[in-house]
């Protein structure tokens, strides 16, 4: 899926919304745990990659970061930095399309000394290409990509799904995906209209298949949520979180993370209640990316109480039950010991050999309390 060599939307870059505020921070808090989890402890690797597919020219008009330098100094930065490099070498990998902003981000590349361990390569030309004949020498020498972590952020909605599917194959590779969705909501509609018939080859490229067939939710929120799980079940991913991009209360696009491990679902799901911390997998253009929040808002648990109450219905479970159940939801573990707590404190549940919190130790076993009326609980 051949792209144009320039760049067409020079005016993207006069401008910093709330939008790249949130996708950058949203990379921040998660680089901020995958490097020292990749690196440190039990699964330390000699090596960590991480890949950006649409560079850019590294900064803003205005002076904000762009994502290179955002992963660079996240790494730069880290409070854990020179135990990560003592025996992990990393390596960045960005790619640009554009001739004149692969020369601006090389340029604001080399203003950051590196440390021993870390590589940065900055090329021109098609990243799907590359990556493509990086896979492909990978699996004729027989060896398996490194724990890498790929930024994929296109310029329009055409995305390879063979690609990403072949990338996330490796079992330590994770996607994080910018889905265009208006366009490519657009382009799902005109194609199940028939009035444009190459609309259908172009889909089937993007989706590796005619699993786009499957988005036809009557509105285009739910039709995003259907395109997020078409692209998890064609990657082969076990997860797939993502957040909403609003613009005038409409989604302008999505991120999707795609991991096929435990830990990867339990930072991302971290990472996107930091950045969006009024709850909810969502953000908005118009709120003002500069803004501090001086009281940190407080999520409605209610819904989680249900969701409990309705686990518990089906019969007792055991905490780390749970909380292995809640990593498919939005919730946190955090979340839930506050609901278990209040829950256990009011009566409505029994938590045999609770001690207040969880630990891998005590692991109490959870019931609705005798005669508890969970028809309010859950309908109220």
């Amino acid at each position: 899926m051949a792209e144009p060599t320039n760049d067409d939307n020079p005016e993207y870059w006069s401008q910093y919304s709330n939008l790249q505020h949130t996708k950058h921070a949203l990379i921040r808090h998660y680089l901020n745990g995958w490097f020292p989890k990749l690196a440190l402890g039990q699964w330390a690797s000699k090596r960590l990659v991480y890949i950006d597919t649409h560079a850019g020219r590294g900064k803003h008009l205005n002076g904000q970061l762009g994502s290179p330098l955002v992963v660079l100094t996240t790494l730069l930065e880290h409070q854990s930095r020179d135990r990560i490099l003592q025996n992990t070498e990393v390596r960045f990998y960005f790619i640009e399309r554009d001739e004149q902003n692969a020369a601006a981000l090389k340029k604001e590349l080399e203003a950051h000394p590196l440390p021993n361990n870390v590589f940065v390569g900055a090329g021109n030309g098609s990243c799907f290409e590359i990556i493509d004949g990086a896979i492909q020498k990978s699996v004729k020498d027989g060896k398996q990509l490194a724990p890498s972590f790929v930024f994929v952020d296109p310029y329009g909605f055409k995305l390879p799904g063979d690609l990403l599917r072949r990338l996330l194959s490796f079992p330590k590779v994770e996607l994080f995906v910018n889905v265009i969705w208006r366009e490519l909501d657009m382009a799902i509609i005109l194609a199940r209209s028939g009035k444009q018939p190459g609309m259908v080859e172009t889909l089937n490229a993007v989706f590796d298949g005619d699993g786009w067939k499957k988005i036809d939710a009557p509105d285009e929120d739910h039709r995003a949520e259907q395109c997020a799980e078409v692209f998890r079940q064609m990657t082969g991913a076990r997860w797939g979180t993502y957040i909403k991009m609003l613009d005038k209360g409409r989604i302008r696009y999505f991120l999707l993370h795609l991991t096929k491990h435990e830990a990867g679902r339990d930072l991302m799901k971290e990472c996107v209640w930091k950045a969006c911390p009024f709850g909810g997998y969502y953000a908005s253009k118009s709120d003002n990316p500069a803004q501090q929040l001086l009281i940190e808002p407080e999520p409605d648990l209610k819904p989680l109480t249900q969701w409990v109450v309705a686990k518990l219905s089906e019969g007792p479970k055991r905490w780390q039950d749970l909380t292995n159940l809640l990593r498919d939801e939005l919730w946190l573990e955090k979340h839930l010991s506050e609901v278990i707590r209040v829950m256990r404190k009011d009566g409505e549940i029994t938590a045999d050999g609770y001690t207040g919190s969880f630990a891998a130790n005590k692991n109490p076993r959870l019931c609705l309390a005798p005669k508890q009326d969970t028809e309010n609980l859950l309908f109220s």
